[in-house]
């Protein structure tokens, strides 16, 4: 469990106090000696409205949970991790102008439900009264073009290829006025982005849109996390606060549903750690927030949900903007970029972009000598650029031969994702399955094309042997740079791959469970068949605790033993909490935040003194339910994709006071 970090945000005076964190991190966007810069820039005279203290409260939220986000790092990068310091525990103290509003219950929970799902971190807020009331109004630099009163949208965007093909639907071809919203966080960029939206308005003409900078960065010091998975909180706060400006309730982010829909392209890469940017909870999590701070209805929509990389790409293209990409910027690698290559070629962003580019057939208009490395020729040296690689091009192999039924027994977080998007479920779910079949197909379209067009120096062995061409050309296959030499495939398999586990039962296909305590515990328990195995024990083997460190009966140990075991069940906790607010279940919500907070206010009251503590007398029965409710959560999380797995752990699996898996002759689990 990663240790509690405190930011506070605001005057030194304003966020006074005791804090469990001997070195908070101290964020400032007002007065003397501020290290968190937010400024509007290129805005037109007459669009600044007033407007409510609330909304200036989610601007400065936003600006300081950004630069939060940067400032504490996460434990470990590499692909193994198995993600026990990805997760971050994060405790805000904000100075605000409405701090009733910020503590009320629906504003509350939806902030700290939507930013835990956004970023995959644990979140608290204090919400404290500002003291000083200083004017947003003060940060604008205008523009000096007077405004013609008409914006019939708020678009975000970035300067990628989503956001420029969205901006191209809503002015070149729908002809709209719209304003477009942009977060610039470095200079790098800033000749390129208004290169692009030049051409934009020429495009558009007389729909030529508004476009809107906002400068938020932080010094330099602050800069110890590069994911930045909280980022599209404040792209949020600026599109709503600009939306409420000219009399809007709603804006729009465009981004292609194959990233939105956040499905693990392989087990290395679960969780916050692929981009939540958009995923449709997180945009209905923004909406709740934004309803409840505006006192009416508010919409955050995405229009490219059903909408591939290549589709995107070709939009542009069909409505004749392809001179266009080549000035988008998709790198999330911008510290190795140059102006001759804009993008690196190795990150995510660059390799979906390149394959939407060349499967639309529009690479004349984005050159390979503007990438860091070529996607189809280009070497790439061992690690996780490799392994991204490969598992991007295994992952669109397997889906372009599964069913529909397979699809979702493979992708767990497929079905999931469906209460978020509405409409019905069935009719829901093809739309999903079409969309990354089409996504798949047009990436084994580029491979299959890449192979042809290279066969002779595929027979000469003239191009690197750890480019694209080569991976999936020679005797091994892509997957090898990801999983290392093959086995056979056992008929009973529950194995951690990366961050995730992948089983199989009886023989069927492989499938992937997110990672979870409850997955845990059922590996201890297939692992040790037959065998009784105390629910204290796997608390603490799960954790890697040594077992005096479990909670036990009433008594009296050290500090840092006891500390140990209240962490231990702090980590259950929050893993019951996610649930509880996925599952929109209120009631369970308060019960555990209830406890969580108890159990918090023990920690901070041990670790504040040398004394010792008592435990409480009922922790082995606190630890018995805990360890029970994960492994039930985890069955019926196996259930969703094979109910006959589920119905056989159901039968073999006992919890209690001596959890243990009764085995079953000819059944041997590999684990």
């Amino acid at each position: 469990m990663a240790p509690e970090r405190v930011i506070l945000c605001g005057s030194p005076d304003e966020t006074a106090g005791p804090v469990a964190d001997p070195d908070p991190v101290r964020l400032r966007a007002w007065g003397p000696d501020p290290n968190v810069h937010l400024t509007i820039e290129d805005l037109r005279q007459g669009i600044w409205r007033e407007i409510p203290d609330a909304f200036e409260d989610l601007i400065d939220l936003a600006a300081y949970v950004y630069a939060a986000d940067q400032a504490v790092g996460r434990g470990g990068a590499a692909a193994d991790d198995l993600g026990a310091g990805w997760r971050r525990d994060l405790t805000f103290r904000v100075a605000v102008r409405r701090p009733d509003l910020w503590r009320s219950k629906p504003v509350h929970d939806a902030l700290v439900s939507t930013l835990s799902f956004l970023s995959e971190d644990e979140y608290r807020f204090e919400f404290v009264p500002m003291t000083e009331h200083p004017d947003l109004g003060n940060r604008i630099a205008f523009d000096g073009t007077a405004f013609d009163g008409v914006v019939e949208e708020v678009v975000m965007f970035s300067g990628g290829l989503d956001s420029l093909a969205g901006a191209v639907r809503e002015a070149v071809l729908d002809r709209r006025k719209v304003l477009l919203v942009n977060h610039r966080s470095t200079e790098k960029r800033t000749p390129r982005h208004y290169d692009l939206v030049r051409l934009l308005r020429h495009r558009a003409g007389d729909a030529a849109p508004l476009h809107v900078a906002v400068r938020v960065n932080k010094v330099e010091k602050l800069s110890r996390e590069y994911t930045q998975r909280a980022r599209s909180f404040l792209f949020a706060a600026l599109g709503a606060t600009f939306a409420h400006m000219i009399g809007l309730d709603r804006f729009r982010f465009y981004e292609n549903g194959v990233v939105s829909l956040n499905l693990p392209i392989s087990p290395q890469v679960v969780g916050a750690r692929a981009s939540r940017t958009t995923h449709p909870r997180v945009l209905r999590g923004f909406e709740s927030l934004l309803t409840a701070l505006a006192g009416r209805p508010f919409v955050v929509e995405n229009p490219f949900l059903w909408h591939t990389k290549t589709d995107v790409v070709r939009l542009i293209g069909d409505a004749g903007c392809g001179e266009l990409i080549g000035h988008s910027t998709s790198c999330g690698h911008t510290w190795v970029t140059t102006r001759e290559q804009p993008h690196c070629g190795d990150c995510s962003q660059c390799i979906d972009r390149r394959f939407a580019v060349l499967a639309a057939g529009l690479e004349a208009h984005d050159p390979a000598g503007g990438y860091g490395v070529d996607l189809l020729a280009g070497e790439r040296p061992e690690g996780q650029s490799r392994v991204l690689l490969a598992a991007y091009l295994e992952t669109a192999n397997h889906v372009g031969e599964m069913s529909e039924l397979e699809f979702f027994g493979r992708f767990g977080e497929a079905g999931r994702v469906l209460r978020h998007l509405g409409g019905n479920p069935d009719e829901t779910a093809r739309r999903v399955y079409g969309l990354y079949r089409r996504h798949a197909d047009q990436v084994n379209g580029v491979v299959t094309a890449a192979i042809a067009a290279n066969a002779d120096a595929i027979r000469r062995r003239s191009l690197p042997a750890t480019c694209l061409v080569r991976l999936v050309s020679d005797g091994g296959s892509a997957a090898d740079e990801q999983t290392g030499p093959t086995e056979p495939a056992a008929d009973y398999l529950f194995r951690r791959r990366g961050q995730a586990w992948v089983v199989r039962f009886a023989g069927g296909p492989e499938k992937i469970l997110l990672p979870s305590k409850g997955a845990a515990y059922l590996h201890q328990l297939l692992s040790r068949p037959d065998t009784a195995i105390t629910p204290a024990d796997l608390a603490c083997q799960v954790a890697r605790r040594r077992r005096e460190f479990a909670l036990g009966d009433a008594g009296e140990q050290a500090d840092p033993e006891s500390l140990a075991a209240y962490r231990a069940r702090a980590q259950d906790l929050r893993e019951e909490l996610d649930r509880a607010r996925e599952d929109n279940d209120p009631g369970a919500v308060a019960r555990i935040e209830s406890e969580l907070e108890a159990l918090r206010a023990e920690i901070r009251r041990a670790a504040g003194r040398g004394g010792r503590i008592r435990k409480a007398a009922d922790d082995r029965e606190r630890v018995r339910k805990a360890v029970g409710a994960a492994i039930h959560r985890a069955i019926g999380e196996i259930r969703e994709f094979d109910s006959a797995l589920a119905e056989h752990l159901k039968q073999r699996v006992k919890c209690g006071l001596s959890p243990r898996y009764t085995g079953d002759q000819g059944i041997r689990w590999e684990t």
